[in-house]
């Protein structure tokens, strides 16, 4: 079958071997499947990232120097039946098998291939059916969606929360989407690009501004909420507190958002920076400021990120700006480590 290879930091179109399914793992054939941050971090910084993934202790991650089939973001077609659904049922799970030597995660493995390819294997125990009214692309976007929903449930909001969210790339917008699909706001997004603006508003944001550290300060205080420490407590709302996703994962940003955010803000993490970045605690200590790293998702995040786009597909839908097939996986990469207008790019086998 072909597939795209990553291999020494570039990709390429390769003939590799049939999956075989041992038990409890079912064949499928990929449908679509999106590009996602992990994935462009993989092919320019692999032995960085790996080394990371191994010094945090996990065993299931690719080998740098050996080739891998990268796609997590995926939907498939049964290529057997399985579940208790038919051949050729359109399915979503989690990127996650159950191998011999433990877990390993789908598209950072060197065993199990993922979605850049013609065929895959999945646990089948994960299988979830996707219904007809929900387009492929759509259902794709469930496993970024579970993102979103772990990390507006570390937040641990609620109706006296005031949002601002810093980067609108697909992990932002996803996290705008969550935070009104639980009617909850007032929600800020903040970027440079124009076109990731106008999405973030499409996405439920009810303001939207380039990087503009004054204009954010006052945003918060139109909010009652202050940055400084005079005029919180002088005039701060205690019934309302500030949370603050970080999702653009650069150097800096996290001494930033702390300085320009408002007092006793809580600061979610989810965006990855790959390079060491320096904070100054006895500043966070100051405001009170929390530190929140999230990563990944459960079981039931995926559960519940899979029942929001079948309750409302078409809301996620202006999402999906583009699409190569799998023989032109390298456009796509590019176009998005360019920072254009791209938001998510799905790729098909054919």
């Amino acid at each position: 079958m072909r597939a795209a290879v990553l291999q020494g930091g570039r990709l390429s179109l390769e003939e590799v071997p049939e999956p075989v399914p041992a038990a409890g793992l079912v064949l499928a054939a990929p449908l679509a499947c999106g590009v996602c941050g992990s994935d462009l971090h993989a092919r320019d910084h692999a032995p960085h990232l790996c080394n990371l993934l191994h010094r945090a202790g996990f065993r299931g991650f690719m080998d740098p120097a050996r080739p891998v089939v990268m796609g997590h973001e995926f939907c498939a077609e049964l290529v057997e039946p399985a579940a208790g659904l038919p051949r050729g049922a359109r399915v979503v799970s989690q990127p996650f098998l159950i191998g011999d030597q433990g877990v390993a995660l789908i598209g950072f493995s060197n065993t199990y291939n993922g979605a850049f390819a013609e065929r895959m294997l999945l646990q089948e125990d994960a299988l979830l059916g996707v219904p007809d009214h929900v387009a492929t692309d759509i259902a794709a976007l469930t496993e970024p969606l579970a993102v979103a929903v772990h990390a507006v449930n570390q937040a641990d909001v609620g109706a006296g929360c005031v949002f601002a969210v810093h980067g609108c790339g697909p992990v932002g917008l996803f996290v705008i989407a969550r935070l009104r699909a639980l009617g909850l706001g007032p929600i800020l997004a903040v970027d440079p690009v124009a076109s990731r603006r106008a999405m973030a508003e499409r996405m439920g944001a009810d303001a939207v501004i380039a990087p503009d550290g004054d204009a954010v300060t006052r945003w918060w205080a139109q909010q009652g909420l202050h940055a400084g420490l005079s005029d919180s407590m002088a005039s701060g709302d205690a019934s309302k507190r500030a949370v603050i996703f970080e999702c653009v994962g650069r150097p800096g940003m996290l001494t930033a958002l702390a300085e320009g955010g408002p007092v006793g803000a809580t600061i979610v993490v989810v965006g990855v920076c790959m390079e060491v970045d320096a904070i100054e605690p006895a500043l966070m200590i100051q405001k009170a400021i929390q530190l929140r790293f999230v990563f990944a998702y459960s079981a039931e995040e995926f559960q519940t990120a899979f029942d929001m786009i079948v309750a409302a597909p078409d809301a996620l839908t202006p999402m999906v700006t583009g699409e190569v097939t799998i023989a032109h996986i390298d456009d796509a990469f590019a176009s998005l480590t360019a920072g254009g207008e791209q938001i998510k790019m799905m790729v098909r086998p054919a």
